[in-house]
């Protein structure tokens, strides 16, 4: 594991990670998830976004079938 102090600076907080996406491309993330045949990165590779903003769609989408509004 790389120490605190060898991490890549450029990658660390929220300039690493996705920002908001379309509806519908979380609608498809949903979808091609739901599938079973993809997994993360590849519907983030498919829909051009980074896996993150796939995940945190996913793990939304879960929250609120399950009637909580996790945010």
């Amino acid at each position: 594991m790389i120490g605190l102090d060898q991490a890549d600076i450029r990658k660390t907080g929220s300039s690493a990670m996705g920002g908001q996406i379309e509806s519908s491309q979380a609608l498809a993330a949903i979808v091609l998830w739901n599938s079973g045949h993809f997994d993360t990165k590849d519907i983030a590779d498919v829909l051009r976004l980074k896996e993150d903003q796939i995940v945190r769609t996913l793990h939304a989408a879960r929250s609120v079938a399950k009637g909580r509004a996790d945010r």
